[in-house]
């Protein structure tokens, strides 16, 4: 999954304007973190209470990538 995720910011990088690429996975879900991270990604943060799954109040983490 980590391959995959960094051929798709490259071609978006090469073949786009786009300038930043982010993630926010739930704070519980350690396996996107981990993916995010490989990928070259930034932790910027935790979002705090930022959604609502099956009723439960949940955590998210803010993950960015920049265009070099």
């Amino acid at each position: 999954m980590t391959e995959v995720l960094k051929k798709v910011c490259s071609y978006i990088f090469n073949e786009t304007d786009i300038i930043r690429i982010f993630a926010e996975p739930f704070a519980y879900n350690i396996g996107s973190c981990r993916v995010l991270e490989k990928a070259g990604f930034e932790f910027e943060g935790t979002l705090k209470s930022n959604a609502i799954k099956n009723g439960k109040i949940l955590d998210m983490k803010m993950y960015s990538i920049i265009r070099n």
